[in-house]
């Protein structure tokens, strides 16, 4: 049941591997949700420990469908998963995003710490509780 679909340059496909492509395609769902989950709540030990069968599980799907493709017809069971990769790439952009707008905030956190100057969406506060109209205001200073 091992046997090699196809062998090539670019992949070398086995009938297991195929087989696996559901349940490597459910499991990379639960990872992203386990994902967006640790990105949610920082915590950032349980992001990077993800990320190794993350990564993982993605480059075996790509090889997959590097090969998938060139078939003629495509194999019924990869196009059978094809909604929940779909799904998959949702959950995978909307993670990027998220991550994406931490660093930006704490980008602008790090920036406003070294004085430096800031986006308008970062708002500082004067040691009066008061907004600062921006770095090095004389408010600022005098407060």
């Amino acid at each position: 049941m091992n046997q090699m679909i196809r062998s090539d340059d670019s992949a070398q496909v086995t009938e297991a591997d195929l087989l696996a492509v559901p349940d490597d395609a459910a499991r990379l769902s639960d990872i992203l949700g386990l994902e967006f989950e640790a990105l949610k709540t920082r915590d950032l030990a349980a992001f990077e420990t993800i990320q190794e069968e993350k990564t993982m599980l993605l480059q075996r799907l790509a090889t997959v469908a590097e090969w998938a493709v060139r078939q003629v017809p495509v194999p019924e069971l990869w196009q059978q998963v094809q909604d929940s990769l779909q799904q998959s790439k949702q959950d995978h952009l909307r993670n990027i995003q998220l991550l994406q707008r931490q660093l930006q905030a704490v980008k602008g956190t790090l920036q406003a710490l070294q004085g430096e100057s800031l986006a308008p969406t970062v708002d500082l506060y004067d040691r009066m509780g008061q907004i600062a109209r921006r770095p090095g205001a004389w408010g600022y200073q005098l407060a």
